[in-house]
């Protein structure tokens, strides 16, 4: 059973909005961002208990007004849920990895891990209300909330796949990588049915790699996806180009083991951030990519994830498994350009005062840290359609809705 609970953090609502907590009686490291046609605020969790008849899928809309969330429940079976990812050309379009269990010929289960894309039933519109959460309430899900049933598209069986990490959707078309030890597989999702567009093969010469986690390049119709490799190097293909030319894009030893997440600028042209097992997060230009052009030491344990905000690139969010989340102003390498003292200055008595704050602005600084988790944090994402809120997620069931700080938000806007 599940119990679910809001938690408000008592901070004065005059400087921030407090963050909100979203708890589960199980675990959990699965979450993503819902790309929703209404501009609402969504988020989705994949639960990963390990003793539980059913396994579900969260999914939270965040209420602005109230710094509350509403939710409606999915459920999975028993399958250990690993990765969710949601289409942005269809926002009820889901995608899970997870371990399945099956019993043999005798009494001994037998795990494999599976992956499977779902479609979210639509919301009735005479459906009985969502329940909205509220810091006093603490509340058994199956009870309260009707627990809805996913309609299974169904996956394909791919050769050579081995176990699949993730599915990377395609920002803009019905499309989908598939990340497993076997290689990336390009997937076409059209005409309801999937099917196998291309195989690139997770080999370095003679040696055999494998993919942790991908990320399409949002850039020029976003043909190119570039993935993170367990031996901490980094590969990205252009899927125009035939499987057998290889890699475009080959960063070795980005990280003193494993690399575990990519994700590419949005609005910068070939610059990408990396993070791994060395705990650093480090940014490359892949047209120069022998010497990152910066590196951040935050995490002292592994850095799971790291995610640009999808409009202002210099802000970005890590994750690790030392219960932390650092959000970050990375001006110096973002698309906005750092002023000079001499910009927009005038021969005023104010010149002084405004050349002293200017190098403040410019800074790259740690802007904020989640501290509010006591578990390791495996996922932390932006919310699609608004760029001033995320979550993270920690292994403990524990999901935290925060804001980034009103002043970093104004002197951002300003």
């Amino acid at each position: 059973m599940f119990s679910v609970s809001i938690i408000k953090s008592e901070i004065k609502m005059d400087i921030d909005d407090p963050p909100v907590i979203y708890g589960l009686e199980t675990q959990a490291r699965a979450l993503c961002s819902v790309p929703a046609l209404d501009d609402s605020q969504q988020f989705i969790i994949g639960t990963q208990g390990l003793r539980v008849e059913h396994n579900q899928l969260h999914l939270l809309t965040f209420d602005a007004d109230s710094n509350s969330v509403s939710k409606r429940i999915f459920d999975h079976g028993r399958d250990e849920i690993w990765s969710v990812s949601v289409a942005p050309h269809n926002p009820n379009l889901c995608a899970t990895v997870f371990n399945r269990v099956t019993m043999d010929s005798g009494t001994n289960p037998s795990v494999a891990k599976r992956w499977c894309l779902w479609k979210l039933p639509e919301e009735e519109d005479n459906q009985t209300p969502r329940h909205r959460n509220s810091s006093e309430d603490a509340l058994t899900s199956s009870s309260l909330s009707s627990v809805e049933s996913l309609q299974s598209i169904g996956s394909i069986e791919l050769e050579q796949q081995g176990e699949p990490r993730c599915l990377a959707f395609h920002p803009e078309r019905a499309e989908a990588v598939l990340v497993s030890d076997g290689g990336l597989y390009q997937l076409g999702l059209g005409s309801g049915a999937v099917r196998l567009l291309a195989h690139l093969p997770a080999k370095d010469g003679r040696s055999q790699l494998r993919y942790w986690h991908a990320a399409w390049n949002p850039h020029h119709s976003a043909q190119q996806v570039i993935a993170a490799c367990d031996s901490g190097g980094l590969r990205g293909f252009d899927v125009r180009c035939p499987p057998s030319d290889g890699p475009v894009v080959v960063i070795d030893n980005a990280h003193n083991g494993q690399a575990r997440c990519v994700d590419y600028n949005p609005n910068k042209q070939y610059y990408l951030a990396s993070s791994g097992d060395d705990g650093a997060i480090r940014f490359w230009d892949t047209r120069q990519p022998s010497n990152p052009v910066k590196m951040l030491r935050l995490h002292k344990h592994w850095a799971c994830c790291v995610q640009f905000n999808p409009y202002h690139d210099q802000l970005v969010l890590s994750g690790g498994t030392d219960a932390k989340v650092y959000l970050t102003n990375n001006r110096s390498i973002s698309s906005e350009p750092v002023l000079s003292l001499d910009d927009d200055l005038d021969d005023d008595d104010d010149d002084d005062d405004r050349r002293q704050q200017q190098p403040e602005l410019d800074e790259d600084r740690t802007v904020s840290v989640v501290e509010e988790h006591e578990d390791s944090v495996y996922a932390a994402v932006w919310c699609a359609t608004d760029p001033w809120l995320f979550a993270s997620l920690s292994y403990d069931g524990r999901l935290v809705i925060s804001h980034v700080p009103k002043s970093e938000k104004y002197r951002i806007l300003l």
